[in-house]
């Protein structure tokens, strides 16, 4: 029988209620079954990548909006990305929902805002979506106060701002905390606390924020004043967060001054997909919504229906010690290879080759992905791909945690990115959300993956996440290179990345299994099949008769 809900708007060829069949929960594993029809107020779901989280998250809200549980106006839906709001605002509208409020974080912070300035006549905040040319500004100001910064320290100085900003800190937090979280700060701590603050000064003068100002604004204003909350928490009866392992503190702090102590609250995320550490973000927050809300029920989402069980295994080796890894849901599939060349040109000549042999029926242009650790990385493939007229697209930048604010910077990067029938070229970062039938990794090297710049413990964690996401995009085949650069002076020869190691083995133990048996191996295992078989019979046998008896 389907549940309904009377008054919900939908499209023109469908019915006018929103509706749920159970015929929609046939085929979900028991675990995704469990998420979409958990009675529990607060859930938090643990999904690998390719379980089918972003299904289960729609179905969920589906269920509940034709149960009569929540209004679709009354829900809101946060996710990291504009990609994941367009797609999550589409499989609801076909669903016949509309009215749900979908987007980044950024975007419901500005809700909150404008409301607020709206109701008390201020005029609309300005959000520059470019910090750069705030720090630029920022930077050009000091030199008639002392002596200049250089030019070249400018790009560490923006992202270390945002860093900061994005735990939450002000400079003397920054200053108590940066030994503490290890920061290679571009100036001295003092000094470097000193340019946040005014940082932050500028901003304010100039009437305009940026993408973490904007959030710390709306925390604020929820925090601060009882009418803002009071008309958020009745306006927003079921909060909904997708992709929380992404979440930085800031983005916390928001969310736990939107929900309160008894929240409707819905997370789904997976810490071993963690690798927006540049923008603050940290997979421990998975735990740290347990810790707010101790009665929350947890499910995980382990079996994974996109990637062969060949690939499964081998992305299963750079889980982290004790994660739950992969379950894999379709057969063997080919076994992952992995390659090394002597220079960066043979490399890309052969990933040339490697696509042009996967290009068959059935396998179109678009089913192929070459990622990379860096954008640097992929210059040198797109010119080989150019030369051996192979269609190439850039891809990804609508996947990374960036804000839904600028649509004007979206569709003219859309215009370049909508070719059909195209090879994609992107970094891992931007890859998150992509998958292909064919995935080539470039890179495998120490140097480039993990990147040199990754010195700590935590950021070793981080580059093994990223090689992580990388093999998990694969759905049928993969193939994972690296260049010794032995002409090029500057790395005097590069050596396999640390990731390889076990990779390599993996695959080891899969061609192992797959080898043919010699005939001794082959004549051992008839003897045993054929005891197995006579030991079967013999206990199938009757047991014989009572005796006759005697006269």
């Amino acid at each position: 029988m389907p549940l309904s809900r009377a008054g919900g708007s939908v499209e023109s060829e469908m019915s006018d209620d929103a509706t749920f069949s159970d015929e929609l929960l046939v085929g979900l594993t028991p675990e995704q079954r469990d998420a979409v029809t958990s009675p529990a107020r607060r859930l938090l779901v643990r999904a690998t990548a390719g379980s089918g989280k972003t299904h289960v998250l729609t179905l969920r809200m589906q269920r509940r909006i034709a149960l009569g549980e929540v209004d679709p106006d009354q829900v809101l839906a946060m996710t990291f990305t504009r990609k994941a709001g367009d797609e999550l605002r589409t499989r609801l509208f076909r669903a016949g929902i509309r009215d749900i409020r979908a987007g980044t974080f950024h975007r419901a912070a500005m809700a909150i805002v404008n409301e607020y300035r709206a109701d008390h006549h201020l005029a609309a905040l300005k959000i520059e979506s470019s910090r750069k040319r705030l720090v630029a500004a920022l930077l050009a100001s000091l030199d008639d106060d002392g002596p200049p910064i250089e030019d070249h320290l400018a790009p560490r100085i923006d992202l270390e701002i945002g860093w900061a900003l994005s735990q939450g800190f002000d400079g003397a937090l920054y200053a108590k905390n940066a030994r503490k979280f290890r920061r290679d700060c571009p100036l001295p701590v003092a000094e470097f606390a000193d340019l946040l603050d005014r940082y932050v000064g500028l901003c304010r003068s100039r009437g305009v924020l940026d993408f973490d100002l904007l959030l710390k604004e709306a925390i604020t204003l929820l925090r601060d004043q009882p009418r803002v909350k009071a008309a958020f928490r009745h306006r927003t009866r079921a909060l909904f967060v997708d992709e929380t392992q992404d979440m930085n503190p800031l983005q916390f702090q928001l969310l736990q001054q939107m929900a309160g102590d008894d929240p409707d609250l819905f997370c789904v995320g997976d810490p071993n997909q963690s690798i927006y550490g540049f923008n603050g973000a940290n997979p421990q927050l998975l735990t740290e919504v347990i810790r707010t809300w101790p009665d929350t029920v947890v499910l995980d989402l382990t079996r994974n229906h996109r990637s062969t069980r060949a690939i499964v295994t081998v992305a299963n080796t750079l889980l982290e010690e004790g994660a739950r890894g992969l379950v894999p849901a379709h057969d063997d599939g080919p076994i992952p290879v992995i390659r090394s060349y002597d220079t960066d040109l043979e490399e890309a000549e052969h990933v040339a080759k490697w696509l042009t042999i996967h290009h068959q029926p059935g396998s179109p242009w678009r089913s192929m992905g070459v990622l990379a650790r860096t954008n640097a990385q992929l210059e040198l493939i797109a010119t080989v791909l150019e030369d051996n007229g192979i269609p190439f697209e850039r891809r990804g930048f609508e996947h990374g945690p960036s804000s839904d604010l600028n649509p004007d910077e979206w569709k003219k990067r859309d215009v370049n990115v909508e070719q059909p029938d195209a090879v994609a070229l992107s970094t891992i970062h931007r890859s998150k959300g992509l998958e292909f039938q064919h995935v080539v990794v470039i890179g495998f090297a120490e140097g480039q993956l993990p990147n040199y710049n990754a010195t700590t413990e935590a950021d070793i964690a981080e580059e093994q996440r990223l090689a992580y996401v990388a093999l998990s995009r694969a759905e049928e085949s993969l193939l994972l290179t690296w260049s010794k650069a032995l002409n090029d002076p500057r790395f005097g020869g590069r050596h396999p990345s640390r990731f390889l190691t076990p990779i390599q083995a993996a695959v080891d133990r899969l061609q192992a299994e797959r080898a043919p048996a010699s005939p001794e191996v082959r004549r051992s295992r008839l003897a045993a099949i054929r005891e197995q078989l006579e030991a079967s019979l013999a206990a199938a046998e009757p047991p014989p008769g009572p005796a006759p008896l005697q006269r």
